[in-house]
């Protein structure tokens, strides 16, 4: 892979989107990254970089969020699109061979990616912290909010009994979820910058304004039904304190022969982040042990 890919644009359906190279040059197969959202930019994802220092890391801003173009026109925020904007990508960059790593909203794209087949079907397809079927998400969540501190559980009910998710109770109800759910540790700027720089309309087009009930165009998606099609290289991948539950993972990891789920201990919805160096060696290890295999059989 050339040096010189970092740091540019791609055209794609409805506009163009920002990407860039990370680690351009080094030897290991290239690991493509998605981000999640609907929205929410790539920078939380660059310290993969440092966790892969063998692998050229392949990381951009969907369209519409971040340093991508980000059009008026609300008719483009649908998933089949943001598929198409990830085959655009990977054909610009004349991929033969790549993993595929896409996070919470991101595994949508990459399962569905997967999902088409045709020549650029990825080595290894990892989906860590996996949204698969929405309606069984909704029921974790739930599950999840009569858990919650009372104040918590009643700001976040409130809101979605007003459509009020402008009020302090509302906003401090989301942090304290977030820290106990989203990421355990001190946040890094990637984060809180990411977080901070969302793409609202983006966001409440597909998914909602909350992560407890989906009002979006994401809201039937179920993928539980085709997901064998996926393949033994498949890693499902969640932190123990998820809000997307080792449970959920687990089962998805049941329903594709020969996949794995790894649970990252004491992490939750950003376990690359909380728990890096165990991340990152779960990671490796498979992608190692498949690109052994692969080259094997040449």
């Amino acid at each position: 892979m050339s040096e010189k890919t970092a740091g540019a644009l791609c055209d794609v359906p409805g506009g163009s989107i920002w990407y860039e190279v990370l680690n351009a040059g080094a030897p290991g197969t290239p690991v493509v990254t998605v981000h999640g959202g609907p929205g929410t930019p790539h920078g939380y994802l660059r310290s993969l970089a440092d966790l892969l220092p063998g692998h050229p890391v392949v990381v951009y801003d969907q369209l519409g969020c971040g340093r991508s173009t980000r059009p008026a026109d609300p008719g483009l925020w649908h998933l089949e699109r943001f598929v198409d904007e990830l085959d655009a990508l990977i054909a610009a960059l004349g991929l033969e061979r790549f993993h595929l790593l896409g996070h919470s909203f991101g595994t949508m794209i990459a399962c569905d990616f997967a999902l088409r087949g045709g020549p650029r079907r990825p080595d290894r397809l990892v989906l860590v912290s996996p949204v698969l079927n929405v309606r069984k998400y909704e029921d974790d969540m739930r599950n999840l909010l009569f858990r919650l501190p009372p104040d918590t559980a009643q700001a976040f009910t409130d809101a979605m009994r007003t459509g009020r998710y402008d009020t302090p109770a509302f906003a401090e109800a989301s942090i304290d979820f977030a820290e106990r759910h989203m990421c355990r540790t001190e946040w890094p700027d990637e984060l809180l910058d990411a977080t901070v720089g969302s793409a609202t309309d983006v966001r409440d087009a597909m998914w909602g304004p909350t992560e407890f009930r989906l009002t979006g165009n994401l809201r039937t998606y179920d993928r539980t039904a085709q997901l064998a099609e996926l393949g033994p290289e498949t890693l499902f991948l969640c932190g123990e304190h998820d809000f997307v539950p080792p449970r959920a993972c687990q089962a998805y990891a049941r329903a594709v022969p020969g996949a794995e789920a790894v649970v990252i201990p004491g992490a939750s919805h950003m376990p690359h982040v909380e728990a890096p160096e165990l991340f990152a060696k779960e990671l490796l290890s498979r992608i190692a042990d498949f690109d052994c295999n692969a080259a094997g059989q040449k």
